[in-house]
């Protein structure tokens, strides 16, 4: 079983840890959607929280909420101990790893990087070959939930690393995780991660697949998907994502986004390539990769993950 973390809660929620228990500077290296809400969470346990993102506008809602700024990533580094790091891509990656004024710039003597980004299983590797050649430690920690769980302290934590620099910074996985799990060397959390997320990716491409049904024989979508949400073949994850899929069946617009078709086609990827490394073939996912790329190729790329779902039932309907 992995931790359960229920301590020091507060009326609204919230833990408190007294200033000073943790003297650790806390550093957040990219303030997309989840970054910024897993700094809030800090800032409300009385962490000192300093952000950095490459374009500054979007670190002025973490000002406000208390966060210190750092105006680039070699400042972000030398003023704190522990430097968190979440963001899209490899390429962003790259971007924070081999800059000349990124990490690189720094001795990481006595600093602990934390990364919580979704990558390849050798990414993950060679990020941490990187940090321990500038004398750092480095844990992986990729994340399972989305913006509320980062917001309320309900993150999955897939941990991997040595298990002495896990200790020094487990505290702070208690405040952000409602379940974190130390799975061992560098990798297997990573490797977990994309585990998790082929069956959500697949669930989409079958839930479509299913409504058209419905829908073909002349069953409305919201009859259909409330009927579904009723029953057995309703995903726990169906239930959180039913009225976005509602609101983008009648054509609306602004639906916002917690994880994007665009990540998840980035997600299969990986998986697939995973996969082939010990030459299985992994068929279902392929055949739902068909899908979102499609999706990704009709301007789909920013759309939540779960209107896979709504894209394919209209791609199916007669």
């Amino acid at each position: 079983m992995g931790t359960k973390i229920n301590i020091f809660k507060r009326d609204n929620d919230f833990l408190k840890f007294k200033r000073g228990v943790f003297m650790n500077k806390i550093g957040l290296c990219g303030t997309g959607k989840m970054g910024v809400e897993i700094a809030k969470r800090l800032l409300d346990c009385d962490q000192i929280v300093t952000a950095w993102n490459r374009t500054q506008s979007k670190v002025a809602p973490l000002i406000e909420f208390g966060a210190k700024r750092a105006t680039n990533i070699s400042e972000l580094v030398k003023n704190n101990d522990v430097i968190l790091i979440i963001v899209g891509n490899d390429v962003a990656l790259d971007y924070i790893y081999k800059n000349s004024d990124g990490i690189k710039s720094q001795d990481l003597k006595n600093k602990i990087i934390i990364e919580l980004s979704t990558t390849s299983v050798e990414k993950m590797k060679s990020l941490e070959q990187t940090i321990h050649s500038l004398n750092g430690e480095f844990i992986e920690c990729p994340v399972g939930g989305s913006t509320k769980p980062a917001r309320d302290g309900n993150l999955l934590g897939l941990v991997g690393g040595n298990k002495k620099t896990f200790e020094k910074i487990e505290y702070i996985l208690k405040l952000i995780c409602k379940r974190y799990e130390y799975l061992g060397e560098v990798g297997k959390g990573t490797a977990m991660k994309l585990a998790i997320n082929l069956p959500l990716m697949v669930y989409w491409q079958a839930l479509g697949e299913a409504m058209s049904i419905a829908t073909n024989s002349g069953i409305k979508f919201d009859k259909a998907l409330d009927i579904m949400m009723d029953s057995s073949g309703a995903a726990k994850v169906a239930h959180l994502k039913s009225n976005i899929m509602l609101q983008a069946i009648k054509n609306e617009n602004n639906l916002g986004s917690t994880f994007n078709v665009s990540s998840s086609l980035k997600d299969i990827n990986l998986m697939i390539e995973e996969g082939e490394k010990f030459n299985n073939q992994l068929h279902v996912i392929k055949s739902t990769k068909s899908y979102v790329q499609a999706a990704v190729n009709d301007g789909w790329s920013d759309h939540d993950a779960s209107l896979l779902s709504v894209y394919i039932n209209k791609k199916l309907r007669n």
